[in-house]
C-alpha cells in the first residue's frame, strides 16, 4: 500500500519549467531585418552604373507565341534606334516599353507608395530571339566580345 501512495506522490508532482527568457539570452541581442544597413546599395545607387548588366529574356504567351525582352541597355545609346535595327535583321515586329510612375499604392510592388524602381526601358521583340540579340549586341559595338561573358545574362 505504501508503493502506491507514494506513485500517487509522484504523479501528481510536476517538475518545474525553466522560464521562457532563459532561451533567449544566448540569441544575442536582439536584429531587426528591415533595418537600413549602410553597406548595402540603394537600388537608386546601383541602376545605371557601369557593372549593369542586360538581361536577355524569354516570356511565353499564348500557345506557341513567345516573347524576347531585352533589359538593361545602357542609356547612352538610342532604344528606339536599335530596336528599329533589331527588328530589321530579325523579321520580326517589337515595341520599347517605357517604365511608368505609379501615382496609387494598387499594385503589390515591395517599393514604397509612389515610388517603383526605374530598371529601364524595356525592348521586346517577338518570338525567340535570345542567341540573335546577343549576337546583335556584340555586333554592334554595343556590348564588346570579352565583356559579353559578364554583362549579358540570357
Amino acid at each position: 500500500m505504501s508503493t502506491t501512495a507514494t506513485s500517487k506522490v509522484d504523479a501528481t508532482t510536476k517538475k518545474s519549467k525553466a522560464p521562457a527568457s532563459s532561451g533567449v539570452e544566448n540569441l544575442g541581442p536582439a536584429f531587426d531585418p528591415f533595418a537600413p544597413v549602410d553597406d548595402t546599395p540603394s537600388v537608386e545607387k546601383t541602376v545605371g552604373s557601369k557593372n549593369d548588366k542586360i538581361h536577355i529574356r524569354l516570356q511565353q504567351r499564348n500557345g506557341r507565341k513567345t516573347l524576347t525582352t531585352v533589359q538593361g541597355v545602357p542609356k547612352k545609346f538610342d532604344h528606339s534606334k536599335i530596336l528599329k535595327a533589331m527588328k530589321k535583321e530579325f523579321a520580326c515586329n517589337g515595341t520599347v516599353v517605357k517604365p511608368e510612375q505609379v501615382e496609387g499604392g494598387e499594385d503589390d510592388s515591395p517599393a514604397p507608395v509612389g515610388v517603383k524602381p526605374n530598371m529601364g526601358d524595356v525592348l521586346q521583340l517577338q518570338g525567340d530571339q535570345r542567341v540573335a540579340v546577343k549576337q546583335f549586341l556584340i555586333d554592334a559595338g554595343i556590348v564588346s566580345q570579352k565583356e559579353a561573358k559578364d554583362l549579358i545574362v540570357v
